[in-house]
Formats: structure tokens, sequence, C-alpha cells
């Protein structure tokens, strides 16, 4: 229970009892009151009855009439007139009925006790009576009840009024309290806000505290996000071009090879600058130094349109890869023109800078076989000379899809008819139990079921693939449905900045709220550090479902994230390019370990993507990973 509600509660008590105490005085008060006046009254009629008869002839006929006309003109319970040995000479009782307007219980509870009024008669210097009068309760019982009513009424408006203000002051008081509960569920959902100090001096303590706590954790995180940056362009990085290294390089391509949903529209460039040690004797190590950065930057520039990446294996070699639509050569050519582009303006009449390009289309074959291919072709460029270029097209299985339109009603078709399917690949904790189950989207396309690195380019291009995503948003919410396990999807970039796509996704986990827990929602790095704002938005809405938030491909733009702890993720899984063949090469532990510590910081669960066998697994336990997913995770 909140303290709101802890100290509303107790205002309510003490306004009970402080009511409750006031009416039940009040009444008892009123009932003593009464009680008094009623024995006031029948001291008065005795004496004054008493004095009527001493003074008149006192014969059985008067005192009897006497006795009447005065019990028929008041309300009286009885009046009796006793001779002096007490025995009743005349008497008159009430015989009537108790008042039925009065509960049972007030009555009981608050009976009016009344002591008769008496006075003595003379009759000369003798005495001759005693008259004892008793006056009738029930209108004072009326009284008593109908006051009652109405103090208890004007009791129960007085605590509803001062319960509202009461409330307001609270709410007024509290209300920096409220800030700070915010701040700790931030804290609690990774976010690190600051919130104004409040007059209160208690409170004023309190929130300067919750500020420090959330400025030192802040500081932490950016401190461990530096170190961070520190070890990806110690481990990762060439010194001089910041582009990734040929190890690095060698682990992206790997990724390409094997992840099941990359385009299959991939090309890869080799090129080389020739003759390097003659242009560093010269131009100068300086220029050629110059040269080579102004190369690298040509090529992040092209690595920034999408997920290309290039890499730097040697001094004089460069590696890029492409997703192209479009011949190979057409693309070779545009290739070639803008590395000339970067290197015209260093060279001289006298001393010309020769490149050789090398290009083939990516398939389904290893490392080496596509690397040995590649040099083969570098080869034969250095031969030709003159800045030639070589290249090499895969035969690749012909499709029924020659066009944008065929690919249009081949898509369009799949989605009808059957609709997606979904694969199915465990996620483990590194002790073995399942975390969740990934299902990437399958559409049958040529006759068989294809993974999203044989369509998703041209869904891309057709601006399909929010549809598709959706599609496998309502299949997961049915399979959980079904099957009662939790079930990961990959939602793709163009998806999270359609409306309609957030909007349907919100209203499916509203609906499907017993569901919804078990749903794991996974968005690419880039959409993080791309699409901020709508991925907090998103997030902030589905996790009020229950929905699991991750992240996937994770590490190679990470340290570029702004305000990672704002987006309020569950899990993060780290891109197989990172952790391939840890568990031989250390490269990459302090780089993986330094990432594991920022993920626990926030609370997230660290999963690593495309592990092969038992050996990794053991390897990234031991690097601080959660879980893991791949080839070798059965």
């Amino acid at each position: 229970m909140s303290l709101i509600k802890q100290l509303w509660i107790g205002i309510c008590l003490i306004l009970i009892l402080a009511l409750g105490g006031s009416f039940f005085i009040s009444t008892f008060a009123a009932r003593h009151y009464l009680e008094q006046q009623l024995q006031l009254k029948n001291i008065d009629n005795a004496t004054s009855l008493a004095l009527s008869i001493t003074q008149m002839d006192k014969d059985p006929v008067s005192l009897e009439l006497l006795v009447a006309a005065q019990f028929d003109s008041g309300h009286y319970q009885s009046i009796r007139l006793l001779d002096p040995k007490g025995e009743p000479m005349v008497e008159r009782n009430f015989q009537g009925n108790t008042v039925q307007s009065i509960p049972q219980w007030f009555d009981q509870l608050l009976a009016i006790e009344v002591t008769p009024g008496t006075a003595q008669i003379q009759d000369g210097w003798q005495q001759f009576a005693t008259i004892e009068v008793q006056s009738h309760s029930r209108y004072a019982k009326e009284e008593l009840w109908n006051s009652s009513k109405q103090l208890l009424q004007w009791l129960l408006l007085a605590a509803i009024v001062f319960g509202g203000i009461g409330t307001l002051i609270l709410k007024m008081i509290t209300r920096p309290l409220g800030h700070v509960v915010n701040q700790a569920e931030s804290i609690g959902q990774r976010r690190f806000v600051m919130s104004q100090e409040p007059r209160t001096r208690e409170f004023r303590r309190l929130v300067r505290a919750m500020n420090k706590l959330s400025s030192s954790v802040k500081n932490m995180l950016d401190k461990e996000t530096e170190k961070l940056e520190k070890l990806r362009q110690e481990s990762q990085q060439d010194e001089l071009t910041k582009l990734p290294n040929r190890e690095h390089f060698l682990n992206l391509l790997d990724s390409t090879l094997t992840r099941e949903d990359s385009e299959q529209n991939a090309a890869i460039y080799l090129f080389r600058i020739m003759d390097l040690i003659s242009l560093n004797q010269q131009l100068g190590r300086e220029r050629v130094d110059a040269l080579i950065v102004n190369i690298a930057q040509t090529l992040q520039q092209k690595t920034q349109e999408s997920s290309q990446y290039a890499g730097r294996l040697n001094g004089t070699d460069f590696a890029f890869v492409s997703f192209q639509q479009g011949a190979l050569a057409n693309a070779s050519r545009v290739f070639a023109q803008e590395l000339y582009a970067c290197v015209t303006p260093f060279e001289t009449q006298e001393m010309p800078i020769g490149l050789a390009i090398g290009a083939t289309d990516i398939h389904q074959e290893s490392r080496g076989q596509l690397l040995s291919r590649l040099d083969g072709l570098l080869a034969g460029a250095e031969q030709k000379g003159n800045r030639a270029v070589v290249l090499h097209n895969v035969n690749r299985p012909a499709g029924p899809q020659r066009n944008l339109n065929d690919w249009r009603l081949s898509l369009t078709q799949a989605l009808a008819t059957p609709g997606v399917e979904l694969g199915r690949f465990a996620v483990r904790s590194v002790s073995g139990t399942i975390i969740h189950w990934e299902r990437p989207v399958r559409l049958t396309l040529d006759g068989q079921s294809q993974t999203a690195g044989y369509f998703v380019a041209w869904a891309r291009r057709l601006d399909l693939l929010k549809e598709i995503d959706w599609q496998v948003a309502r299949k997961a919410i049915q399979e959980i449905t079904d099957h009662k396990e939790a079930t990961a999807i990959n939602v793709s970039e163009t998806a999270l900045l359609d409306p309609t796509f957030r909007a349907n996704l919100f209203e499916l986990a509203k609906q499907n709220s017993l569901a919804s827990p078990m749903l794991y929602i996974e968005f690419p790095e880039s959409c993080a550090v791309r699409q901020m704002p709508l991925l907090k938005e998103l997030s902030r809405d589905l996790r009020e479902f229950g929905c699991k938030i991750g992240l996937e491909h994770v590490g190679l733009e990470f340290t570029h994230i702004k305000e990672l702890e704002g987006i309020g993720l569950d899990y993060l899984k780290i891109d197989n390019a990172i952790i391939r063949e840890v568990d031989l090469n250390t490269t990459n532990h302090a780089f993986i370990k330094s990432l594991c510590n920022i993920g626990h910081s926030l609370g997230m669960v660290m999963i690593a993507e495309g592990v092969m066998n038992d050996s990794e697994t053991q390897a990234l336990a031991a690097l601080d990973i959660d879980g893991v997913t791949g080839p070798g995770v059965q």
C-alpha cells in the first residue's frame, strides 16, 4: 500500500474517532439533559398538584377528578396519590404502546430513566397524603432520536468536507513525495531524471538524495559507456582510418554469411592501393595517410546509408560489403568512380595513384571460399593495371521474379495464402533453461518456405515490411495463446516509423492482456540510434501490458545510442560478429564484459547471438553473458 493511501486512511480514522467521539458525547449529554428536564418537570408538577389538593376539599370524588384532569392534560407515565401508609388512594397509569418510530436498539442503548417527582399534601397540621408524578419519556426519546440523526448527518457532512480539504492539503504536502516516487520508479525503469527540490525540509533532503543517486548512476553509466567505446576502438577499429580492422571485418563478414536474415543481394569489393612504398617516398607519409583517411571517410559515408560495412584489412587493402539493387557491373562502376574521386586530388603527373578492384556477389558459401575467389579477382585486376575492375557474378538459381511487379505479386500472394509462418529457435540461459523462443518470419515463395534474407530487400522497396511485421505479431500472439510459450519476434525500423502499425500493435497487446507478458519484441540496434523518440514511446506503451522490449544485433553502434537508460529495455542480444570464436580469441573479451556490466546496471538480460558450440557458451558465461542463441543452441 502506498504512503499516500496510508496517510489518507490515517486521516479518516482520526476523523472517525474525533467525530464519532463528539457524536456519542453529544448524544449522551443530550440524554442526561432530557432526564434532568423531565425530573424537574415531575417535581414542579407534583408540587403544584399537592398545593392544589391541600387547598381543596379532600373528598374521594374531587381527588379522583383532579388527578384524572391533571393526567389527561399532560404527558405522564403515572400519577399516584398515596396515603401516609403508602397505599394508593388514586392512581392513573399510561396504558398505550411504546413508540414505534424509535428503533429498538436505540431505545435499549439510550434508555431515559426519569426520577418521579413527589410532594406532601397537608390537611391542616397533619399529612394527608403524598403525590407522586412521573412524566412519560416517549417524546423525550423521539426528540433524542431526531436530534441524534441530525447531529450524525451534520457530522458526516463535516467529515466529507474536512476529508476533502484534508486530502487536498495532503496532496499539496506530499506532492514532492510523489515526484520522488516517480523518480524512484524511473530509476527502476532505467531512466534517470532529476526532480526540483521542494520547500519542505524533510522532503528536500530526500529529493536531494534521490537526485544525487540518479546523477551518480547516470555518471557511472556514462563513464562505462566511454570505457566501452575506448575498448571498441582498441579491439575493433583501425587506428588511422577508424574503419573496422581485419579481424572485426572478417567477423562481420561471417555474420553476413551465416545470418538467415541477411539480404541475398549482397556484394563484396576488395581494392588495393598499388605501390604504396613508392607513394610514401614520392608524396610523403603524411600525404599518403591523408589519402587513406579520405578513402576511409568515403567508405564511412556509404556505410551510414544502410547496413553496409567496410574495413581496412592491411596497409593497402580495403574491403566493402554492399547491399545493392541491380546488376553488379553497374554498382561496381559507380563504386570505382567514387574511389577515383577520392584519390585524384592526391596524385600528380609524376606519381599517379593506381587502384585495383575485385568484386563479386556473395552467395551461400564459406568465408574461405569467398575470400579465395576475391583474392583471385584482385590479382587479376593488378595484372591489368590502369585502375582495372575485375568482376565475378555468382550464378544464383533463377526465380520467377524478374522485376518489381513480379516481386509485388509474389509477396502479396504469399501474405494472403497461406500467410506468414514462424521459424523456431531456442534462446537459453547459460544454465540451459529456456528464456524465450525466437520466431523469425517465413514466407512461401518459389514453392518453398523462404527466410527473411530472401525477400526483405524487395519487401522494403515495395513498402510491405510493415504488413509482414503486423502479420508476424498477430501470428505470435496466436501461438502464445495456443502454446503458452515466451515468443520473440523482430520488428523492422520501417514498421516502427508507421503510426498505423504502432497503434495496431498497442491494441493487439491491450486486447490480449494474458498473452502480452510472454511477447518479446525486438528492434534492430539502428532503431535506438536513429528513432529514439518513437522507440521510447512504443516501449513505454507496450510495457504497460507486460511486453518485453529488446534490441538485437547490438554492439556495432551501441556507444552511439543516446539516453539508453530512457528506453526501458528488458534485454539486449549481442551481435555474433562480436562473440565470434570468443572461446579461441580474447580480443573482444574486455569489450563484451564491459557491455554486460552496462546492461546489467540497467537491469537488462544480456544474450549472445550466433553461438556455435558449448565451448563458446562457457566462455561467454565467464564474461557475464546471461543467455545464448545460435546454431549451437538446441
